[in-house]
């Protein structure tokens, strides 16, 4: 059995301050304050926001009826913006509105910075996640609470780390690379000397599936902790590097603007990974294949487009025979690098 339930504007706008309530036309008839400050003096969704990973032609509000209908989420970008775009939840309302509880995901550091946002501006169950996407990486982080010898804060510490590292490797999880990255972009977005361009790696490891069938998946954690050494021994101090899958990972590189330095780290990779691993007797080989982007090669830049750019290159090197790098946009077939 399921019943209604009423609930003023006012709490509506303090539990969820980045919601939208629409009307059946487009109306916005309802804006969260920290949405408001985002998207000014809009009266509908059409004149302030864009459909993202829909067609173009995909009509507003049947979208969000699909969204709804579907449970799934709906992603919606701000016009002449360059946040990466809002992700929501939608649910329909009897008498034809939609709410949508949107929010900024790995935007959350441009935004802060673009509309001067405060922890006010966030619901009360979600500041502690908010604020942690103001520190750059799990290394900032740990610097910064290190400073604080009172055990309350060496325990919050290691809640931090533990929810931005990855328990095997020690390097970041899909968590801590997404602040890494949020920063990295908009710190390419910023201005004047601010602005600061950046490359980025997806690595992933080639005939590891044979060292787990071969020799069981304890040999491919050790094979994986082994690559993570290699990965920070080859990398500087303030790049981030993260385990986003079993053997996928992804590499960061703040002010990296050169292709032959950027060649040069790939192939030392490639190399180091080449070299038999010891595991208890048994020697474990895997490769790498690289897909590299940069981000000085466009103009207006988003997380999606670069990760996307970066998986495709990545393809590229697997389908040039593997244990090869390739740069999106500049050698996507040929001999290998």
């Amino acid at each position: 059995m399921t019943a209604g339930m009423s609930i003023a504007v006012e709490r509506v706008a303090m539990l969820m301050p980045m919601h939208l309530l629409v009307g059946p036309e487009g109306e916005i008839r309802s804006c969260g304050p920290t949405l408001r400050k985002m998207i000014g003096r809009a009266r509908t969704v059409g004149a302030i926001f864009e459909l993202r990973r829909a067609p173009p032609e995909a009509d507003f509000m049947a979208a969000l009826n699909r969204a709804a209908c579907e449970g799934v989420r709906i992603f919606l970008g701000i016009k002449e913006s360059s946040l990466p775009p809002l992700r929501g939840e939608v649910s329909q309302l009897p008498n034809g509105e939609v709410l949508v509880n949107l929010g900024l995901g790995i935007g959350v550091i441009e935004a802060i910075a673009n509309y001067d946002l405060t922890d006010a501006d966030f619901a009360a169950n979600e500041l502690a996640i908010e604020m942690l996407y103001l520190h750059k990486s799990n290394q900032a982080i740990r610097s910064e609470l290190a400073r604080h010898s009172l055990s309350l804060e060496e325990a919050r510490e290691a809640a931090e780390i533990q929810a931005f590292t990855d328990p095997l490797t020690s390097l970041l999880n899909r968590r801590g690379f997404d602040v890494a990255f949020g920063r990295a972009i908009a710190d390419r977005s910023a201005t004047g000397e601010r602005r600061q361009e950046f490359a980025l790696l997806q690595l992933d490891l080639d005939w590891f599936k044979d060292v787990n069938d071969r020799f069981g998946h304890a040999a491919g954690d050790a094979v994986l902790c082994r690559i993570a050494d290699i990965l920070r021994r080859e990398t500087r101090a303030e790049d981030a590097i993260a385990r986003v899958g079993g053997d996928e990972f992804l590499i960061l590189l703040p002010g990296m603007v050169s292709e032959a330095p950027l060649y040069q780290l790939g192939r030392r990779l490639i190399n180091a990974t080449q070299q038999p691993i010891d595991v208890n007797g048994h020697q474990c080989r895997v490769s790498a294949s690289i897909g590299a982007t940069m981000s000085d090669r466009y103009g207006t830049i988003s997380a999606e487009n670069i990760l996307a750019d970066a998986d495709m290159a990545l393809y590229a090197a697997k389908r040039s025979g593997r244990g090869c790098i390739r740069l999106h946009g500049a050698d996507m077939s040929g001999a290998m690098r």
